[in-house]
């Protein structure tokens, strides 16, 4: 996945954020790399796996996975960083 920024903070994104934490979970969340669909916190800790009894490919598991980490970054206020080729 794209590295993400941080923008300010609003006062709906800090609450978000630290409700996350107090759950213990670091944001922003990534896709662990080694394991298909499974989503890790900023900490390297297992947080959610999409299709945990592996009914659909590799391929679609993590990207549903990306796509939930995805949603849950932005919402705390984490944008996916924008690379241009060329």
């Amino acid at each position: 996945m794209a590295e993400m920024l941080a923008l300010k903070p609003t006062p709906a994104v800090s609450r978000y954020e630290a409700a996350m934490a107090a759950l213990g979970i670091r944001l922003p969340l990534s896709h662990d790399p080694t394991e298909p669909g499974t989503i890790i916190d900023a900490d390297g800790n297992m947080v959610c796996v999409a299709d945990m009894n592996r009914e659909r490919p590799d391929v679609e598991a993590a990207a549903i996975a990306e796509l939930v980490l995805l949603a849950v970054n932005v919402h705390a206020g984490f944008v996916p960083e924008v690379r241009h080729v060329g």
